[in-house]
Order: structure tokens, then C-alpha cells, then sequence
């Protein structure tokens, strides 16, 4: 009997083959199924993607053809038309190929309905080159097909377990650092054993070296940033911050921020108002420190950086004796008493806060050692009133004595930044142009771009007295020559002869006034309640 013209020619399938079947639609769609049996020109299947009760189907032998073999790294170009699998409907339809994406994925638009087309993202795996099955043989026809069939008689080629010998070799990898990226170089200078400090890379030399600049170290002349070669086993990639809202414990090891780079200790003392006695090994020294300037100890191990463990006991070794112990504080000083409408200053612990301090109102006493604070520029959620909260008196200090600094701010100045309603501890580690600064902050190894007017001097309250950070580390007590601004109580502000010499000298350094005094609230404040205009 003659073969109907329509019917493809006999292939011969067994029960359980692989399959698939074509819906004659706008476009071609093939549906994956399984060969049941066949009578004549007639094929029983079921459909892989339904039930078995619902997935069987009677279908012509023209519309089907075997499942075809999966290709091994087959890659795809923009504008290719290809086949990729349906995920809602699970079948292979039509379509191209409009975007290469990361990952190994694509955005295909598929021939949809009705001359329509949808747009989607595809792995891979889903997506297969267009071929027609004719005379018993793809066409065209698969590269790696004849390998494929002489490694199984099936027609499905089932994945296969890979097993991979990787040879590594026996030194370990060096670290790569491109050049402008930040770092942290040791010191092995007599004095400097077991710092770290910030540098970025300018340039790659021979020998496994680097030139390196660093951030907060400069030259005699304070003129640049200090450069320097480095060798790479000097270097490594800044770590992870690690925000420790929780005190620290004792023996627990830290990095403390000292001398403008980070020093590796471990806690041997926990003192009150967030202070620890911090002793360095290398130095036998203690000395004390504030929660904000200490850090988790980490150490890069295997490709990673993992935090240290405590110091064991059997390891400790302190001669208290010889140990050179340099206080920060006055231990005989007496704790302030704050009064009820006192302007303070309240800082936070907060993850992600920590250097910061913000403007509060002593509203009453709770007890010996809380308080109730209202904020003066922080708010509740909804924005109806200003933030109240219950503060210890170890986070509470006065309101520190205004400082209108007329004079550039200098390199290596530890000073207070103006930011989210709130003053953050920070050093300046860059004079720009037009009177702005780049300002480093420890507490989250950020650097920020601040103006002149949004910095104050840093000041420590320290035995009952103001004193201002300088550069060369040494502490002078800030005499108050300022008067008070009337109808605020403990509060300093500037008086009327301070304010006409800002305006002056901002007049003769900028045109824009506005944008040089944004962010000082406290001068408009001072000047509406004066009366000046």
C-alpha cells in the first residue's frame, strides 16, 4: 500500500521513547510526551506535563518525531531564532533571541497566539536550536550526534555523573589588588607592631610590590599624603564592617582606632559608660578606650574573613606592674547633673550609629542614672512631635560650646560632621575647593564630602571640662568666651559679634550665603530669637 503524501516516513518508536508532538497553531509548538503504542498512521501518547488519566492522546504519525538530544554548551546570538520551553504551558515554541544576559540566561520573545509576541527571561538550558526532523535524520544535523548515540541506544541521553580532578598548586594564591582600591597595610616599624593602616593602591611595581598612598598619614611637611612601597604580604582587603551594637567582653579580641590606624588588642577590663581597658601584646600597654573606636578582631583565612576567638587564659601574660596605663578619663572626676530644660547632647549605639550624637532637652529625671530626653531634631514616625526617649546618664553630656571656626579646617583634624540630624565623629582626611572636606568616619570606614559650615570642632568632655581635639593629638581646654543666647537654658550659642564675622567672611569667600550656612540650624535659630534679620 502506498504511503499517504502527508505522513512523514515510518520511525520506529518503542514503548516508554521520548517524544514530542506537534500543535498546529500561528506558530509551531511541540509538546513532550511518551510513545504508548501506534496502529496504522495513528500514535497513542501521554502528554509529560499532565496526569496520566488526562495526559493521553490519539495524534497523526505526521506530527510526531523523536525527542532530540540535548546539546552541550551550545551558546546563542542576538537575533537567532531558536526554540525555548514554555514554562506555564510546558512546551517548545518558537521565537528569538533579543538580549544576552548574565549568568547564562536570555530574554526571548516567543511567537505567541494570534500573531502576537511575549517577551521573558530563559535559562540555558531552555532554549535549543531550530531543526526538522525528515527521512529519519535531524537536519541540520547535531555536531556531537553521532558520539551521543554510541555512548546509549536510547533516545534519551540521560545526564551522567561528571567528576572533576582539580590539581591545585602548592603555594597559595596571592591576593590581587587593582589599583585605586582600598586597603589596610601593617606596619613592622619598632612602635607600630600590630597596626593597620587605610591605604588605597596607585600602582603596581615589580616584585610583588605596590606603591600605595595612604588616607590619614602624611608627609613631614604635612604637605601630601605619604606614599610608599609595599610588599604584598603587607596588604590586604579592608574588612567587612561589623556593627557590635552589644558590649564587648573581656578577653574578647578587637581592633582599637589609635594614632590614625587601627591597633589589634583584646579587652582586659569592662569599665562603665561603654569604656574598656584595652591591652596591646605587642606593646605591653593598656589603654581606654569608647565602644565606637574598637572594633571585632576578624583575620583573612582561606578566602575569607572570619572573626577570632577570645584570648585564652593560659595565654594571658599581663604585668601590670610595667604596664604603662594612660587614662582618658579623670577617675576623680564627678559625673554632671543635669538639670530639668538643660540643652544636652545624647549619643547612640545603635548599629549603624555609633560617633554620633544628637541634640536633646532634659525633660525630667527618672532616676539616678536615666533620664527623659526630648530631641530637638528628630521626630516621631508620624511627624507630629518631636522624639522623646529614656536615656542613661553615661550616653548624656552638656551641650559642648559653640566654635565658629573662620579659618580652614586642616588636614588630619578630628572633627564633628553636621548628617542625618546629628553630629558624627570623623577626621578629615581631604581639603577640597570651594571650602568643602572630605571627612572619614572609623565607626563605619566611610568617607564622606562635607562643607565648611557643616563641621565643628571635635571637643571631649573630660573631667568636667571642654577640650578640643587637635591635630598633633594633643588636648586644650576651650575657654568659654561665648555669650548666651537668650531664653535657652545651658545652652551655647554664638553671640552677635560672631555672627556678623561669619557672614563677613562667608561673603567674601562665597556668592551663595545659603548654601554655605545649611545645616547650621542653630545660627538661623539664634538670630530669630535676637531679633536680627
Amino acid at each position: 500500500m502506498q504511503q499517504p503524501p502527508h505522513q512523514m516516513p515510518s520511525t520506529s518508536f518503542t514503548k516508554g521513547d521520548k517524544i514530542e508532538v506537534r500543535r498546529r497553531n500561528d506558530a509551531v509548538i511541540w509538546r513532550p510526551a511518551t510513545f504508548l503504542r501506534s496502529s496504522l498512521d495513528r500514535i497513542q501518547v501521554r502528554y509529560d506535563t499532565a496526569s496520566e488519566s488526562d495526559g493521553l492522546d490519539d495524534v497523526s504519525a505526521a506530527d510526531v518525531r523523536p525527542a532530540p538530544p540535548p546539546e552541550l554548551h551550545r551558546y546563542f546570538k542576538v537575533g537567532e531564532t531558536v526554540e525555548g520551553l514554555c514554562r506555564e504551558r510546558k512546551e517548545w515554541r518558537r521565537g528569538e533571541i533579543v538580549e544576552i544576559l548574565e549568568n547564562s540566561r536570555y530574554k526571548l520573545a516567543f511567537e505567541c497566539d494570534r500573531r502576537k509576541s511575549c517577551v521573558c527571561e530563559v535559562e540555558q538550558w531552555e532554549l535549543r536550536a531550530v531543526r526538522e526532523w525528515s527521512g529519519g535524520a535531524w537536519f541540520p544535523p547535531f555536531r556531537l550526534h553521532e558520539v551521543l548515540q554510541n555512548k546509549s541506544s536510547e533516545s534519551e541521553v540521560k545526564p551522567r555523573g561528571l567528576i572533576l580532578k582539580i590539581k591545585f598548586n602548592q603555594k597559595p594564591c596571592k591576593p590581587k589588588f587593582n589599583e585605586g582600591t582600598l586597603v589596610e597595610v601593617k606596619s613592622d616599624e619598632e612602635g607600630f607592631q600590630g597596626s593597620w593602616f587605610i591605604a588605597a593602591i596607585v600602582k603596581t611595581l615589580e616584585n610583588d610590590k605596590f606603591l600605595v598612598e595612604y588616607r590619614t598619614l602624611r608627609t613631614n611637611d604635612m604637605t601630601d599624603l605619604l606614599k610608599e612601597e609595599v610588599d604584598i604580604s603587607c596588604i590586604r582587603h579592608c574588612p567587612p564592617v561589623m556593627q557590635r551594637v552589644k558590649p564587648f567582653e573581656t578577653l574578647e579580641r578587637v581592633d582599637a582606632w589609635y594614632n590614625d590606624g587601627w591597633w589589634e588588642g583584646y579587652i582586659v577590663r569592662v569599665l562603665n559608660y561603654c569604656k574598656y581597658m584595652v591591652y596591646f601584646p605587642h606593646g605591653d600597654e593598656e589603654l581606654e578606650f569608647e565602644h565606637c573606636k574598637l572594633r571585632p578582631h576578624q583575620e583573612w583565612t582561606d578566602g575569607k574573613w572570619s572573626e577570632v576567638s577570645k584570648v585564652s587564659l593560659t595565654d594571658v601574660n599581663l604585668k601590670s606592674n610595667k604596664a604603662k596605663s594612660k587614662r582618658k578619663y579623670n577617675e576623680g572626676a564627678s559625673d554632671p547633673t543635669f538639670k530639668d530644660g538643660m540643652m544636652v547632647e545624647v549619643k547612640s549605639d545603635e548599629e549603624g550609629y555609633q560617633g554620633s550624637w544628637y541634640t536633646a532637652a532634659i525633660v525630667c529625671s527618672l532616676s539616678c542614672d536615666k533620664y527623659l530626653v526630648e530631641y530637638q531634631a528628630l521626630k516621631t514616625d508620624d511627624e507630629s512631635t518631636l522624639l522623646r526617649e529614656k536615656a542613661f546618664a553615661s550616653y548624656i553630656r552638656p551641650y559642648p560650646p559653640e566654635i565658629v571656626r573662620v579659618d580652614r579646617f586642616k588636614m588630619l583634624e578630628e572633627v564633628d560632621a553636621w548628617y542625618n540630624d546629628g553630629w558624627w565623629v570623623g577626621l578629615v582626611s581631604k581639603v577640597l575647593d570651594d571650602l568643602k572636606y572630605a571627612v572619614y568616619f572609623w565607626t563605619t570606614n566611610e568617607e564622606l564630602i562635607f562643607e565648611h559650615f557643616s563641621l565643628r570642632p571635635h571637643q571631649d568632655w573630660v573631667g568636667g571640662k571642654w577640650i578640643i581635639a587637635f591635630r598633633n593629638k594633643s588636648k586644650s581646654l576651650v575657654k568659654n568666651k561665648l555669650g548666651k543666647c537668650k531664653g535657652q537654658k545651658g545652652g551655647m550659642r554664638v553671640g552677635p559679634d560672631l555672627h556678623f564675622l561669619v557672614l563677613l567672611f562667608a561673603y567674601a569667600e562665597c556668592d551663595n550665603v545659603l548654601l554655605l550656612l545649611q545645616g547650621r540650624k542653630s545660627l538661623s535659630k539664634c538670630n530669630s530669637k535676637n531679633g536680627q534679620s
